[in-house]
Order: C-alpha cells, then sequence, then structure tokens
C-alpha cells in the first residue's frame, strides 16, 4: 500500500511539472516572438525561461531519484492522469461572478496572447470582433 502512495505521488509530481513544462514553453515561443516584433519586453521570456528549467529539472529529479520499475506501476499512470482531470474538472466550476474558470481561463490566455503579439493595437481594423 505504501509502495502505491509512492507511485501515485510520482505520478502527480510528475504530471504537475510537465503541465507546467509545457505552459512554459508554449509562453517561451509566444515570448520569442513577441520579443522579435518588440510588443513584449523580456520579462515574459525569462518568467517562461525559469519557470521551464524549474519544471524540467523537477522533473528530472523525480526520474533521478524513483525506481524504474515503479514507471510502470497502475499507481503512477493514474497518478499522472489525475493532475490534468482535476484542471478539466475545476475548469467546470465557477468564479465569483459566475462564470465558469474554463472559458475564462481561454479567454484570459487569448487576450494575453493578442497583447503581447501586439495583434490589437492601435489603429487596429476591429478584425477580433464579431458582426
Amino acid at each position: 500500500m505504501v509502495d502505491a502512495g509512492w507511485s501515485f505521488s510520482a505520478g502527480l509530481v510528475i504530471g504537475g511539472f510537465s503541465l507546467m513544462l509545457l505552459w512554459g514553453l508554449l509562453w517561451l515561443i509566444v515570448g520569442t516572438i513577441g520579443l522579435v516584433r518588440q510588443t513584449c519586453g523580456w520579462a515574459v521570456v525569462l518568467s517562461s525561461v525559469s519557470s521551464s528549467i524549474i519544471a524540467g529539472l523537477s522533473i528530472g529529479g523525480v526520474f533521478w531519484v524513483t525506481d524504474s520499475a515503479r514507471f510502470s506501476s497502475p499507481a503512477l499512470q493514474v497518478g499522472l492522469m489525475a493532475v490534468p482531470l482535476a484542471l478539466m474538472v475545476a475548469s467546470f466550476c465557477r468564479l465569483e461572478d459566475g462564470r465558469r474558470i474554463g472559458p475564462s481561463l481561454v479567454e484570459g490566455s487569448r487576450a494575453m496572447l493578442h497583447q503581447l503579439l501586439g495583434l490589437h493595437q492601435e489603429g487596429c481594423g476591429h478584425c477580433h470582433e464579431q458582426p
């Protein structure tokens, strides 16, 4: 039972840091494009690099500490699926103003993407508005 708990915990840590790594790499790409276009500064790029490095080192540390036989255990695989499942369940919950968390996150990410890439600046043709 303790072995299954350790495997599940390792799966949770690997799954969580994997999502953090992917999110950091996504914003690293967006920030680099924004930096080249001169629509955002170095802060976005540096924070994306630091979060990606922290997540990558943490995943590497878990792989280094964990016994290789544990990676085939069902408890670790359930732990890997637990973080995305928890995020999916949380996306259906509501914020204080009544909006759902998932669509709010998507809309906020889209607005940040547009701001960092400079898609809608002064003189915008309002291509983002629906008729």
